[in-house]
């Protein structure tokens, strides 16, 4: 991927399959899926338990796993992946605890989005707004990231200029994902997902047979530096501590994930993709730390860290397997930008326009103007992406950890403790992310705790000092949330 690339036929034709033919079946597919807003969200509360494992799975794995995820492998070496142990328990923790109970409350509550799932627990119009702008702010970033990544990409596989490659992705997603909706995109994750596991299974193959396994790897490591094959190596404990967080509470904080939990069928779905879900994330996220820890056991030099997965293309898998890990890398990206565009045009139509509008927009008016802000969302990242990034999974895992603070916080306390009350929502949704900016700032070097860690143990403890001293249970809006929606039959 580092030389240059003469646009093959053969390559034209794999990628008019990938960035056409497919998002096109799923667009015809799932035509009847999106004729209301619940239908155009998430599916209409309809997905099944492998489009709800493979949705999930494949919206939180992005350029951040195989790109800067391989990039952190190869630079400190089995430390640059043992963060990911994080991921481990938090994919766990979600699919078996937390999904569940997010798919029984948004069923019984009737909530589209996460700022109305807000507004029904913590019995304030505020969240609307507020988790709506927290939402665009820090999804805008992850979509400028995830863009560069497929633009690059197509960059290097084709010989296709930046700039067009960037036009010619970005547009087949936005118009993919403002016609298409929850199910198309449902479905063509799935897909998409199904090849990516073939991808990295051959990856995972070819790079154990380069280096003579596991032990092998281990070998070459610990002649360069002992240090790379350690629990930690080199990797600053701040940044390991931080990504371990990040990683941990992620999945269940994202609002392009959370959809896919709201969208599973019923109580049975939930429990079937329990372990479909855990096995594929694992999977990915293990092929991601071997594809950067192989190049680096072989002596490979690169000149950033983030060309680890590049290399790994180039100097060690043949080229039709390069080609297969050109398509993992494209389907990650598209599976994830997909999920974010579709969560921020929803809540920017449903949760902000909607509000200052005074009263709801009709169901055909609500869906054409879901749309349109998906569109726009997807120009304005496609604009941005002319900047110059940093390491991919720092930015990446900042806006994820961003989403911890402003919804995975109040998120937890408000499906599991009666007695969290509205003002703890109100500290994590509204000082919560400016604490979480100004540690990262100014608080990262001068206590060593990441920002994440930092944020939490503030916000944590303001939110339970809260709720103890006002439990929200002896609360009216708590009251009137309990019977109306819960003592009803469950859905």
């Amino acid at each position: 991927m580092e030389g240059e690339s003469s646009m093959e036929p053969s390559k034209i034709a794999a990628l008019f399959v990938f960035l056409v033919l497919l998002p096109c079946w799923a667009l015809y597919y799932t035509r009847s899926g999106i004729k209301s807003v619940e239908g155009y969200v998430f599916g209409g509360r309809a997905l099944g338990p492998v489009a709800s494992a493979f949705t999930a799975a494949t919206a939180a794995t992005s350029a951040g796993l195989f790109v800067g995820g391989a990039g952190m492998a190869y630079q400190y070496g089995w430390g640059g992946g043992t963060w990911q142990i994080g991921a481990a328990f938090g994919v766990f923790i979600t699919w078996f605890i937390v999904a569940p109970k997010i798919r029984e409350v948004s069923h019984k509550i009737k909530a589209i989005t996460t700022p109305e799932l807000f507004v029904k627990r913590y019995g304030s119009n505020h969240f609307y707004p507020i988790v709506a702008f927290w939402i665009v702010i820090f999804t805008v970033p992850m979509l400028v990231v995830q863009m560069r990544s497929a633009a690059l990409t197509i960059e290097s596989y084709l010989g296709l200029p930046y700039v067009w490659s960037l036009v010619l992705f970005s547009t087949v997603l936005v118009i993919f994902s403002s016609l298409g909706g929850r199910s198309a995109i449902a479905y063509l994750d799935t897909v998409q997902g199904m090849i990516m596991i073939i991808c990295v299974t051959v990856a995972i193959i070819v790079g154990l047979k380069a280096v003579g396994g596991i032990s092998g790897i281990d070998h070459l490591l610990v002649q360069q530096n002992p240090s790379m094959t350690s629990f930690f190596g080199e990797m600053p404990r701040s940044l390991w501590y931080n990504l371990a967080f990040v990683y941990l509470f992620g999945l269940f904080s994202s609002p392009h994930i959370i959809p896919a939990f709201y969208g599973m069928k019923d109580a049975r779905t939930a429990r079937l993709a329990f372990p479909i879900g855990v096995i594929i994330s694992l999977y990915w996220t293990f092929a991601a730390v071997l594809i950067g820890l192989v190049p680096r056991a072989l002596g490979i030099g690169i000149e950033t860290p983030d060309k680890a997965f590049a290399a790994f293309i180039t100097h060690v898998a043949p080229e039709i397997v390069g080609m297969l890990l050109v398509f993992c890398l494209l389907a990650a990206v598209f599976t994830t930008l997909d999920a974010l565009l579709m969560a921020a045009g929803s809540s920017i139509v449903h949760d902000i326009i909607g509000r200052i509008k005074g009263q709801n927009f009709t169901e055909s008016e609500e869906l054409r103007y879901s749309k349109i802000a998906t569109v726009v969302i997807g120009l304005l990242a496609l604009i941005l992406s002319g900047m110059q990034m940093p390491l991919i999974t720092i930015l990446n895992a900042f806006g994820f950890g961003a989403f911890v603070i402003v919804i995975g916080v109040p998120m937890i306390l408000a499906l599991f403790w009666d007695k969290a009350n509205r003002e703890a929502a109100y500290f994590c949704t509204t000082l919560g992310p400016i604490i979480y900016i100004l540690w990262r700032t100014y608080l990262v070097k001068i206590t060593g705790l990441g920002e994440l860690p930092g944020t939490l143990l503030v916000v944590l403890t303001v939110s339970v000092i809260c709720s103890l001293v006002k439990p929200a249970n002896n609360e009216l809006y708590f009251q009137e949330y309990r019977k109306t929606y819960f003592n009803k039959v469950g859905a």
